[in-house]
């Protein structure tokens, strides 16, 4: 299959495909007619609300779980903040407006409450669910939210645990030449001082090994370890700050690398997020700095060679709500290597549209270009948010991509998994896998866990 050529025909399908979803939906959620306005409006606002909500518990997980290393989260981890705030922000303006007319209502001022909640307003959500219990004080959602308000106040012991499985493969040989895998576990306690606040220490243990496809035999194998500070703070208008600062130590793991090192190796690692979130419009401004996995080939040795160098990304990501169920976001980074490779613009654009025919799915077009490598990346990206019941929240994301250089097509398929054993006790499964076909055959499986327990 000559896919340059099919290029157009790839890119028409991946258009018609998107017109047909976009067709069938027209905003984020249908609005219905109501015979009685406030019972029916509040009614409404409740299934949207927990649709909304649904979507920043599983968009603060993701985030969570990408910024624990690598300091960026990409515009499919951040796609609809603007669109969710936007209808959180008329979903507050309608309950107040409700509440003029029907002040003695405590679902109202439950849902306000809950709305109040997920935008970060705790002192106004608090105040809210007050209400709600003077009104009724067997009101079980109201009691619920001042719990969860409460909970982030405390602190929070928490164990992480990652696993990675990559394939190199080499098209001028027409085989893997190499296997890398990276085990880690990170342990952490922090302290919160409510939603959006948390100081952390914690520390790092890994290992990094690397198996010669070619020879059969191994080109290195490492232990990393590594203690880092990590802190998150809430500011005035709705901006947010996140930190980490790592210093991590390189040495060998035993003896059976070809590549070993004299002695033990240093660098620092981390990064520094700020975000900005209002009812039509997000960013991200980042800064990231940790080891390059990027093998270096040893042209002499016919082996991918140990690299203990950093790769820095910096840039920002946004996006704009157009629509009350669309969104265009974008990113720009710029990367810097510390090996011999040149260092390049990341430009990437992504246009969003959520369905209304089947609530809390996302359908995604977009496209990137590398300078470096002169390569075109396009993509077509579908996700579906389900909360089978109240302690269970599900993610399934599966991403369709064409890479222009390469000549190659991605399927990659991601599963999200995070279950609120108790009030205190919780676990987020994530499972990721990739394969490419065409003139590049690289794998990658992917598998992240924590579990969380919060003391006071």
């Amino acid at each position: 299959m000559h896919f340059e050529k099919s290029l157009p025909v790839i890119m028409g399908v991946f258009i018609m495909g998107f017109a047909s979803v976009v067709a069938t939906s027209i905003f984020f959620f249908p609005d219905r007619a109501a015979a009685d306005e406030s019972v029916k409006e509040t009614e409404d606002s409740s299934t949207l609300m927990d649709q909304i909500k649904l979507f920043f518990q599983i968009g603060e997980t993701t985030r969570e779980l990408n910024m624990e290393e690598r300091g960026i989260s990409g515009l499919n981890d951040t796609a609809g903040q603007s669109v969710g705030e936007k209808n959180l922000q008329a979903m507050k303006e309608k309950y107040l407006r409700l509440l003029q007319e029907h002040p003695d209502d405590a679902e109202i001022w439950t849902r306000l409450g809950s709305v109040l909640e997920t935008l970060g307003q705790e002192s106004s959500a608090l105040a809210a669910y007050r209400q709600a219990i003077t009104i009724n004080p067997e009101n079980r959602m109201a009691q619920q939210g001042m719990k969860r308000i409460a909970a982030a106040h405390r602190i929070l012991a928490r164990v992480y645990y990652s696993f990675q499985h990559q394939k190199e493969f080499a098209p001028a040989l027409d085989r893997d030449i190499a296997t890398w895998e990276e085990q880690l576990t990170n342990v952490q306690l922090s302290k919160s001082w409510g939603q959006g606040k948390s100081l952390g220490l914690g520390w790092i243990e890994s290992t990094i090994y690397q198996k010669n496809e070619l020879y059969g035999d191994v080109d290195f194998s490492l232990k990393r370890q590594a203690p880092f500070l990590h802190v998150s703070w809430q500011m005035p208008r709705n901006i947010s700050l996140a930190a980490r600062l790592r210093d991590e130590k390189f040495s060998n793991r035993d003896a059976s690398g070809f590549y070993r090192l004299d002695g033990s190796e240093h660098i620092f690692t981390g990064y520094l997020a700020l975000a900005y979130r209002s009812d039509m419009f997000w960013t991200n401004f980042n800064y990231s700095r940790e080891r390059d996995p990027d093998p270096v080939y040893d042209l002499t040795n016919n082996r991918s060679a140990l690299n203990i160098k950093t790769k820095q990304l910096t840039g920002f990501s946004a996006g704009y709500a157009m629509a009350p169920s669309w969104e265009l976001g974008s990113s720009l980074y710029y990367e810097q290597y510390g090996t011999a490779r040149e260092n390049q613009l990341n430009p990437n654009i992504q246009i969003s549209h959520w369905l209304s025919s089947i609530p809390g799915t996302r359908v995604s077009l977009g496209y990137g270009y590398y300078t470096e490598e002169y390569e075109n990346i396009f993509n077509l990206t579908t996700s579906y948010q389900w909360k089978p019941w109240e302690e269970l929240l599900l993610r399934f994301e599966y991403q369709f991509e064409y890479s222009s250089k390469e000549a190659s097509l991605l399927n990659q398929g991601d599963l999200l998994l995070n279950w609120s054993v108790t009030d205190r006790l919780s676990a987020v499964i994530r499972v990721d896998y990739s394969q490419e076909s065409g003139g590049d055959e690289d794998g990658n499986f992917f598998a992240q866990a924590s579990l969380s327990w919060s003391m006071y």
